[in-house]
């Protein structure tokens, strides 16, 4: 009988924790998804690739605040003021996780049925960017070669799809980690 009641209350943490997770996620999806969608009115024809880098980050991590607002939720809400690493890396890691997968799925959509221009867009910028560089032409070249070939590349979906999760996952891995460090507390029985 102990041993069900023991699952029992396993089953509910866990589920509280996916609302948790899901909640937050969303959220944070949604913030990373309405980028996408924002960036064209913010950016105008798109070309300005260096400002839409910084506008970029600033939405990330604004998205990514969820992990800390999730694990905060889960510590004081669910574990009675306590967390240890593990669990707070857990909850961050599944929140940067459907995040990220929202942004991808925003982005193929974006790209796909509204504004496919970015390969040629990024390639000019690329291009022009490199011949302002200074650097010998021979160089140049070669460089302008392999970006050529990484834009080849992209065209497939899965490429695409695999370069634009990568795009917001490390900095949500690296805000999952800082957060579960910040956010960790315990009392001396609890193993940390």
């Amino acid at each position: 009988m102990q041993e069900f009641l023991k699952s029992l209350l396993l089953a509910a943490i866990i589920i509280q924790m996916k609302r948790i997770v899901l909640k937050f996620g969303v959220i944070a999806g949604l913030i990373l998804s309405g980028m996408v969608f924002t960036m064209t009115a913010l950016l105008g024809d798109g070309s300005d690739f260096e400002k839409g880098e910084a506008y970029g980050y600033l939405f990330s991590i604004a998205a990514f605040s969820m992990i800390f607002l999730g694990i905060r939720a889960y510590r004081d809400k669910e574990l009675g003021g306590t967390i240890n690493f593990n669990k707070g890396f857990r909850i961050g890691i599944l929140i940067t996780l459907i995040a990220s997968v929202m942004y991808t799925i925003s982005w193929m959509l974006y790209f796909n049925f509204i504004d496919d221009s970015f390969i040629e867009k990024y390639t000019s910028y690329y291009i022009e960017k490199l011949n302002a560089s200074g650097k010998p032409q021979a160089e140049i070249n070669a460089e302008i070669e392999k970006f050529n070939s990484n834009m080849e590349n992209y065209k497939n979906p899965a490429v695409m799809s695999l370069f634009t999760f990568l795009e917001v996952f490390p900095i949500g891995l690296v805000i999952s980690i800082l957060c579960a460090l910040l956010m960790k507390r315990g009392n001396a029985s609890q193993p940390q």
